[in-house]
């Protein structure tokens, strides 16, 4: 609850007082002069104003401009509270002595897109990459927001009854366009875009920019949709892939982004991971590393065996891995389906998905679908089927629970008929 007081510096003073604005709100509190002294016994404690007196004729004048200054304040909290912006005590101080040294002055509150800016910002100085944010996540709120007809607020994001939330993802199941100039977005994707909204909204919480509300209306559905992995023929094809044909076209990174990918397959690692290997990383004919997605979380070192795959390519470099200089994500899994293309990885994929809420199935071929994530899934995939524990897998790929592991698992149904036909004498 917002108000406002009025009180006398010094009630019991024998001579002019200064008369202090005291504004209580959100658990805050702001104490200004208000730049007008008198007597306290022309004071009304009860009202908070001046008393009427002929011996005090300025007393009109004064209170006016004491209803003035309390209109300014409270004008200014609300404009923010209707952006959905809690401000705090010393932004609104400065804001109310800037308002009222200059009455004609336009008062304006910090908007939601404001805190957005300013939110990438802070991304830019944690990411390489910041395009889920600043132009996915940046674009979809803009169009939802002009369909919902009115200033996005995080007001409006909490509101469970016909909230912004209810047209945010009714507009990305329906109709943003996707990937082909369709309308309506693919499960995951309408998923990421409000786990990446829940990240600015957490970001906003603990900046309290505004009070902390549940997050439990935003749901973050997935799909699964049939990530591939390597068997091990399409692997040893792609590992034995040679690039000195002059009659083949490459580039100065294929094989370097091949033997990136291999190491991948051969450790579990991700692209984060595998692609800064150095010299130091390796000693006993093992991998010892840290990894980048579970730094900080204590004793969160792997070791990985070195396999003979894995040593014919550390070999090759002298056991400094490659490195890949570009970083960009999307370049490296370009140049990696291109050279699956060429190893003749080639089976055909159907991938079942929801788009704008229908069930499509879509046949693709394997190589389209690979990228640097594949490692992982082929690794642990690979391992499983080979018969190597659950547990000891798990403690080379890094994965905490049972259940996030066996999501990387990718055994069709005839491959599982084969592998556990042993449980059927």
């Amino acid at each position: 609850m917002a108000n406002i007081n009025f009180n006398l510096k010094n009630a019991s003073s024998k001579k002019d007082t200064a008369i202090y604005l005291i504004f209580n709100f959100d658990n805050q509190r702001i104490k200004v002069s208000t730049g007008i002294s008198i007597l306290p016994a022309f004071w009304n404690k009860k009202t908070q104003r001046i008393r009427e007196s002929m011996e005090f004729p300025e007393h009109a004048d004064h209170n006016e401009n004491l209803e003035d200054q309390s209109r300014i304040m409270l004008k200014l909290y609300h404009d923010y509270r209707k952006q959905g912006i809690l401000v705090d005590a010393k932004t609104l101080r400065k804001e109310f002595t800037e308002s009222f040294e200059n009455p004609n002055r336009n008062i304006l509150a910090v908007t939601f897109w404001d805190h957005f800016d300013k939110f990438i910002e802070y991304k830019k100085s944690q990411l390489k990459d910041v395009r889920d944010y600043e132009r996915s996540l940046f674009k979809h709120l803009m169009e939802a927001e002009k369909r919902y007809g009115k200033m996005l607020s995080y007001s409006a994001i909490k509101d469970l009854n016909k909230g912004f939330i209810e047209v945010f993802e009714h507009y990305l199941t329906y109709e943003a366009i996707n990937a082909k100039g369709e309308k309506g977005l693919t499960t995951n994707t309408v998923g990421k875009q409000l786990k990446n909204l829940k990240v600015f909204l957490n970001w906003s919480f603990d900046r309290e920019i505004f009070p902390r509300f549940s997050l439990k209306h935003i749901v973050t559905r997935t799909e699964d949709v049939d990530s591939v992995y390597l068997t091990e023929d399409e692997l040893e094809r792609f590992a034995n892939l040679r690039f000195d044909d002059p009659d083949v076209k490459t580039n100065e990174h294929d094989e370097i982004v091949r033997d990136l990918f291999v190491i991948g397959c051969e450790t579990a690692l991700r692209f984060s991971d595998y692609s800064r290997l150095t010299k130091a990383h390796i000693r006993n004919n093992q991998i010892h590393i840290r990894p980048k997605k579970t730094e900080g979380n204590g004793n969160n070192k792997v070791v990985i065996p070195i396999s003979s795959r894995l040593n014919a390519i550390l070999k090759k470099y002298d056991y400094n891995p490659p490195t890949y200089k570009s970083q960009r994500i999307t370049e490296f899994n370009k140049t990696l389906r291109r050279i699956a293309e060429r190893a003749e990885v080639d089976a055909d994929i159907i991938i079942t998905r929801k788009i704008a809420g229908k069930i499509t199935q879509i046949v693709h071929k394997k190589h389209e679908l690979i990228s640097s994530h594949t490692c992982r899934r082929t690794f642990c995939t690979l391992k499983f089927l080979a018969k190597m524990p659950a547990q000891v897998i798990m403690k080379f790929s890094g994965h905490k629970t049972e259940a996030a592991f066996m999501r990387y698992l990718k055994i069709d149904a005839e491959m599982a008929a084969k592998q556990y036909k042993e449980f059927f004498k």
